[in-house]
């Protein structure tokens, strides 16, 4: 049976094998496309630091631009890699390795067209979550319908993380060095703590949630100065109006999502839609749209069946419920 990229991977002793000539070893006529990226993914979690440090040369510094381009604009080709799983946990990996003279000298066997730009992408589908090491050691969970940019960089004063969705992060101590997760409303910098943040595209409002040591939120639409969180206490910002406010809360409320439980505090149903969406990929549909600024209070579980749980819900606000594959269908009763 033909392996794939994540059999490489995740095999012990492919990974021993994995050296500073393996690029330049490769021979393009004997290797597939699946071993070529194996070896290459391989070889830039393994040695990028190094490598990167050491081998810097003229042509660095034109990567960097090309790189930093690619960034702002968010136009990379990317190519599928593969899913990790734990249970039924799974998130989808996509890699982007740089353009430049000092990658395509490392190994001609790598077209232009396979090397775009550095950074690992993880993304979870709709109805799925993860558990990933970033090659920093920080410890991420992916929540549902998110995703995750962590970009490659041989700058030793800062590691940047793009998120849209939602995240928990354990980031790996490091006083030297700020770990910026940078979302399209804000950038939480920290330098080693726990923290959760949830910032969907969709939603109304971004927050951050501190539970252990310090982080320092800049970038903020209409805010000159950064906010500095305490543990147990919450930023809240609104994409309308720009308000923002930190309130005080139990952070583990705020991280219940890991074990595939949500707790909703006077939350309104069109918000709470949004969430039940992305957690049993269903569509759901208001066919009163005045149900969408009923008020619901109360804990959602994940094990329950989408049907069940509307009817819990129904116990509170006056609904009826009709399913057709994917989707829901609201009224009012």
């Amino acid at each position: 049976m033909k392996k794939t990229i994540s059999d490489y991977l995740f095999d012990s002793k492919f990974k021993s094998q994995i050296s500073k000539n393996s690029l330049s070893e490769l021979d393009a006529g004997k290797h597939d496309n699946e071993t070529k990226v194996a070896w290459l993914i391989g070889y830039v979690l393994k040695f990028k630091q190094k490598e990167m440090e050491a081998g810097a040369n003229a042509d660095f510094e034109e990567m960097r631009k090309r790189q930093l381009e690619v960034y702002r604009q968010r136009k990379s080709s990317v190519f599928p890699i593969m899913n990790v799983r734990k249970g039924s946990v799974a998130a989808s990996i996509l890699v982007l390795v740089g353009i430049g003279g000092y990658w395509l000298g490392q190994s001609r066997s790598f077209t232009t067209s396979e090397m775009q730009s550095r950074i690992i992408e993880f993304s979870t589908p709709k109805g799925q979550q993860s558990e990933l090491r970033l090659p920093d050691g920080t410890f991420v969970a992916l929540n549902y319908d998110s995703k995750l940019k962590y970009h490659i960089s041989n700058d030793k004063r800062v590691q940047d993380v793009e998120l849209e969705g939602e995240a928990f992060f354990d980031v790996t101590k490091n006083k030297t060095r700020t770990f910026r997760v940078i979302t399209r409303d804000m950038s939480v910098n920290v330098l080693g703590t726990r923290f959760d943040v949830r910032a969907y595209l969709g939603d109304s409002q971004t927050e951050t949630t501190l539970l252990e040591g310090s982080v320092k939120i800049k970038d903020i639409p209409g805010q000159k100065h950064p906010v500095l969180l305490k543990p147990g206490q919450k930023w809240l910002f609104r994409k309308d109006n720009y308000e923002q406010k930190v309130v005080t809360v139990d952070p583990q409320f705020s991280t219940l999502w890991r074990k595939g439980e949500y707790y909703f505090d006077k939350v309104r149903l069109g918000e709470l839609a949004q969430t039940l969406e992305r957690m049993y990929n269903v569509n759901i549909h208001f066919q009163d749209s005045g149900l969408e600024d009923e008020v619901y209070s109360g804990s959602v579980y994940q094990r329950d069946e989408v049907g069940k749980l509307f009817e819990i819900i129904g116990l509170t606000i006056s609904i009826d419920v009709r399913r057709e594959g994917c989707d829901v269908w609201l009224t009012r009763k």
